[in-house]
């Protein structure tokens, strides 16, 4: 007898149905990552430019007292104290800033306009730029969710687009942004862990 030499496919194409919620599910992830990733990239470096002094009205504030609100994943404390400016132009009885804290502490801050305080130094600005690109590095997954959907509805098209790509080398730079961006989340977050466990020290 002769070897059938036909090939043989080792992985069967997916049913219509196991096709669409695979797409699904893709799309859901790209939306909440991308989402996620933009409003909280935002929202933080927007922060950034307070706690590095860029923005804002510097000055100190005395927490008189905090509250806790929302349960699981949603509690948070806010603070609310009198917020004086360093040129003493600028007095606010009633600053919010986000805690906790304690009460009676008294905080070098920038304040915005609107009279909600942010903290300052390296130790803020370092746990703000780690979480950043730790944002940022969402966005590219719920991008990369929106091109393995992309690929499955049209698979030779997607090919197609994926070999561009690597042959333009933007396939290898977009790797080397996010190995880039990991290696910010490790360094911005050990800057930020030694200057809390200094702080506590030093209480």
């Amino acid at each position: 007898m002769k070897a059938d030499d036909t090939p043989k496919r080792t992985d069967p194409p997916k049913s219509l149905l196991g096709r669409v919620c695979l797409v699904l599910v893709m799309l859901f992830i790209g939306v909440l990552f991308s989402v996620f990733g933009v409003a909280a990239t935002v929202h933080l470096a927007g922060e950034v430019k307070y706690s590095t002094r860029a923005s804002g009205t510097p000055g100190l504030l005395k927490i008189d007292a905090c509250t806790t609100s929302g349960t699981g994943k949603q509690r948070h404390t806010d603070c609310v104290g009198a917020f004086r400016s360093d040129d003493h132009r600028v007095v606010d009885r009633f600053a919010s800033i986000g805690g906790p804290h304690r009460k009676g502490a008294v905080l070098p801050v920038q304040r915005d306009a609107h009279g909600h305080c942010y903290t300052v130094g390296v130790t803020p600005t370092a746990w703000r730029l780690s979480v950043i690109c730790f944002c940022v590095l969402g966005l590219f997954s719920g991008l990369a969710a929106f091109c393995g959907a992309f690929c499955t509805v049209m698979p030779r098209t997607g090919r197609r687009i994926g070999a561009v790509m690597r042959s333009s080398g933007i396939a290898r730079a977009v790797g080397g942004l996010c190995k880039a961006l990991g290696v910010g989340i490790a360094v911005f977050g050990v800057v930020a862990l030694f200057g809390l466990i200094g702080g506590l020290v030093v209480r």
